[in-house]
């Protein structure tokens, strides 16, 4: 699939901010399942950006406004290919072999244990989250496969949380969604790596976009959230708990951490009196 994306953020201050200093990550991800053909940034006041690759392997692109100034705009415009149309085309690795796999993974690759061992108000431990861990499953048999596990982990999160458009915080806690029942994509994501990661297995929190032929009613056109979990024999595989799908070449990764804290698409400081209104976002994700 070849997708055009358009990202537009809109940031207004009631009285002049100055030394405005933004990073942001909206650059699309090339790895063996997406290649970027282009990918342009702009800014007004228009700005000089540069650029660095994070811990995580996220180009970063960051700029500076010094000028005193009430309005801040940032723009993306990127088309990117997707090649992953079948999740499940991998070479299995027998089950009871699974776990040596992810052992010898972690130990060759220090750095997984972020994803595994990582806690945070976001994905806080599974017994933070109560009775409804408890009403989870238990940790998989070695006798069947993790995909499956997962997948039923998967299908088990939208029975816990129910989609509501504006119903938690940017970066709110996991465990007042799950107290309310409801949230957005970013709290399915979570709910998903929590028990994931208590079971040992690296799972990492991606942003990015969704073919909008997936999206559901009364679900806004933004920026889209879902989980990817080291999978033996697969390597990364994505895992939507807001739609109950496997990521395929409809979607478009962009950043991945954590937790959403790590794949921020926009965040900064400045000096000033106001923090002004919540950012005014828009997005359009056509088919090429």
């Amino acid at each position: 699939m070849q997708y055009l994306i358009e990202h537009e953020t809109v940031l207004e201050y009631p009285r002049s901010v100055r030394e405005h200093h933004v990073e942001l990550r909206l650059a699309p991800r090339s790895d063996g399942h997406q290649q970027v053909i282009s990918c342009k940034i702009e800014t007004e006041p228009a700005e000089k950006l540069a650029s660095y690759i994070d811990y995580y392997g996220n180009r970063v692109d960051y700029f500076c406004v010094i000028p005193p100034h009430e309005r801040l705009v940032t723009r993306l415009t990127s088309e990117v290919e997707t090649l992953k149309e079948n999740p499940f085309n991998f070479e299995s690795v027998p089950p009871a072999e699974e776990h040596e796999w992810l052992r010898k993974a972690i130990r060759n690759a220090p750095p997984l244990n972020d994803f595994v061992l990582h806690r945070s108000k976001l994905t806080p431990t599974a017994m933070k989250l109560g009775d409804v861990i408890t009403r989870a499953f238990p940790r998989p048999d070695k006798n069947n496969p993790l995909l499956e596990s997962l997948l039923e982990l998967l299908a088990w999160v939208p029975t816990v949380l129910e989609y509501h458009s504006g119903s938690t915080e940017v970066h709110g806690a996991l465990t007042a969604a799950v107290l309310q029942g409801r949230g957005v994509c970013q709290d399915f994501a979570h709910l998903f790596i929590t028990v994931a990661r208590s079971w040992g297995i690296p799972v990492r929190y991606v942003m990015g976009y969704l073919d909008p032929g997936i999206c559901s009613t009364g679900e806004e056109l933004a920026t889209h959230a879902w989980a990817e979990a080291l999978i033996p024999g697969a390597g990364w595989v994505g895992f939507d708990a807001t739609h109950n799908l496997l990521a395929n070449d409809h979607y478009v990764a962009v950043a991945v951490g954590r937790d959403s804290y790590d794949a921020a698409p926009q965040r900064g400081s400045f000096k000033g009196d106001s923090a002004g209104e919540q950012p005014t976002v828009k997005v359009t994700v056509q088919e090429q």
